[in-house]
């Protein structure tokens, strides 16, 4: 006996619907395996191309972040440096208002002197720190040879000019000459100090805008994470649970279908 339409189009429809709920479990177990929901466009077209759009972003984010990290290790080294540099000079303005004493004979300043050269060997060795880029933090203490064809522009007196001054002047004999010399180089000292306080104070100004912009920028990143992960991660207690269920459909259905075919069967042999 030929199997009637009716019977063989309800055959047909279930087997398709076995095999969508196999592929529906198929889909749920490798979201579970993977973690992810969304591994292609057409598992989910709207979500996957928002989601590459906030990946995008973050890694804009990531990039800036590093850069802002490397700022922070540069000016947070430069802080340790300067804070260096503003302690010998501090030094030196002592040893120069302790020199100002009439009563210091001629081989205490000749010690004074030795210090003061000795700070002024480790100044310009901060000053020729380099940064973790291996890039110098300031100018640095040296300077391209002149040209003895050209004259020298005037320039200003810098720090290690002045600490040398100092020594020098800690080794003039003549009271005379000592005394403007040692006037000259407590004021210049201390307007170096004063200097070196206001650089202090605009790294430090500078570091806190960047710790500033740098929690903002996690802030960000961690909106961004969390959104890329709504998008595209699986939800695992929702899917285990979608899973049972799929699994007692599925059961459900292959019992049904078996009996249907074992009617179909039963009709084409009676």
């Amino acid at each position: 006996m030929i199997p009637t339409l009716s019977t063989r189009a309800g055959h047909e429809a279930a087997t398709r619907r076995l095999s969508r709920l196999s592929e529906q479990l198929a889909e749920v177990q490798q979201q579970i395996a993977t973690g992810k929901k969304v591994l292609k466009p057409g598992d989910a077209p709207v979500a996957f191309a928002r989601a590459a759009s906030l990946s995008r972003a973050d890694a804009m984010a990531d990039a800036q972040r590093r850069a802002m990290d490397a700022a922070a290790a540069r000016l947070s080294a430069s802080e340790v440096a300067l804070a260096g540099i503003a302690d010998i000079t501090l030094r030196a303005r002592e040893l120069a208002l302790a020199a100002a004493n009439d009563t210091l004979t001629a081989s205490d300043r000749s010690a004074m002197a030795a210090e003061v050269r000795e700070l002024a060997a480790a100044a310009r060795a901060l000053a020729e720190t380099r940064g973790p880029d291996g890039e110098a933090l300031f100018a640095g203490a040296g300077t391209p040879p002149p040209d003895p064809a050209v004259p020298p522009p005037p320039r200003e007196r810098n720090l290690f000019d002045s600490l040398m001054h100092l020594a020098n002047t800690l080794a003039e004999p003549r009271p005379t000459f000592f005394r403007a010399g040692i006037d000259e180089a407590i004021a210049a000292i201390t307007g170096h100090g004063d200097r070196l306080a206001q650089g202090q104070a605009l790294l430090g100004s500078r570091a806190a805008r960047i710790e500033a912009e740098a929690e903002r920028l996690d802030d960000v990143q961690l909106a961004l994470k969390s959104d890329i992960s709504k998008l595209v991660d699986t939800d695992l207690a929702e899917a285990v649970a979608r899973l049972d269920r799929l699994g007692v459909v599925l059961e459900a259905a292959q019992a049904s279908f078996a009996r249907v075919a074992r009617l179909s069967l039963w009709d084409q042999i009676r």
